[in-house]
């Protein structure tokens, strides 16, 4: 009987294993196939290229800081004060999940682009794939900073009110402890998001704003160049799966009701 289990427990692992092979290790290795060994150093060498990686890491670190600096009052808020509308504020900040990415990228450009209703000063500006990845990402750090605030002890809070301590100091030694893995990981989706994001940068971005991805895109599509291509795809893999683990840790901890040292 335990034989029997153990077969089917094995064939039934064959499909999604099967799966990964297929469509996860089977085009990792044909990307090492590459002659990248040069190719990396000469990517490196690049200034066109180094420009490019560059921007791409600068972009998605100004996106976090933005959206931490308007995240963590917007989270208090929603957390602290009971007002109406609240409920419903919670739940459109789930809209730009579900929205399609052309379809914000085109309201971006309705609005602050060549002939935006708002501003038509930002066609050709870093700042319309910066607004772009700020509205994209924005509801990822208030929930984050929402639930850390909704963590926090009540009778801590009570009790800092009764020995005098004011907002600022509760907030600095009562709240921020819990808080800052919550901001933490989701500050590493947020930059997990603008790194390897596509669809915003390929609109918003244009030639000279282009990302990384925008980049792997224009090699393949028009230069048919694979070696370059690769050595950029293995890169955003290596920072994407950097941030994924730093991601699941400081979840595990925050769901702990634990803090990390942020490295």
């Amino acid at each position: 009987m335990n034989l029997r289990r153990l077969c089917t427990t094995l064939l039934l692992a064959l499909v999604p294993l099967g799966f990964l092979a297929v469509m996860v290790v089977a085009p990792l290795f044909a990307l090492a196939a590459y002659d990248s060994g040069g190719m990396v150093r000469e990517i490196l060498q690049d200034g066109y290229m180094r420009h490019r990686i560059g921007w791409t890491v600068f972009q998605a670190a100004v996106t976090c800081m933005l959206t931490v600096l308007a995240g963590v009052p917007t989270g208090w808020v929603l957390a602290r004060l009971d007002f109406f509308g609240r409920g419903w504020i919670l739940r459109l900040l789930m809209l730009p999940f579900v929205m399609p990415t052309l379809v914000a990228g085109m309201g971006v450009l309705a609005l602050f682009g060549a002939h935006g209703a708002l501003w038509a000063g930002w066609q050709d500006t870093p700042y319309l794939l910066l607004y772009g990845n700020v509205f994209f990402n924005l509801p990822v750090l208030v929930r984050s900073a929402y639930q850390g605030f909704m963590q926090v002890p009540e009778a801590r809070l009570q009790t800092a009110r009764t020995l005098g301590a004011g907002a600022w100091r509760r907030f600095t030694d009562v709240e921020w402890p819990v808080l800052r893995p919550w901001l933490a990981g989701g500050a590493c989706l947020v930059f997990l998001y603008c790194f390897s994001g596509f669809g915003l940068a390929l609109l918003l971005g244009g030639n000279r704003y282009a990302t990384v991805e925008v980049e792997v895109y224009q090699l393949i599509a028009y230069e048919l160049d694979m070696a370059q291509a690769s050595v950029l795809v293995w890169l955003v893999l290596a920072v994407t799966a950097a941030a994924g683990l730093l991601y699941a840790r400081l979840s595990r901890n925050a769901a702990a009701g634990k803090t990390v040292r942020v490295p």
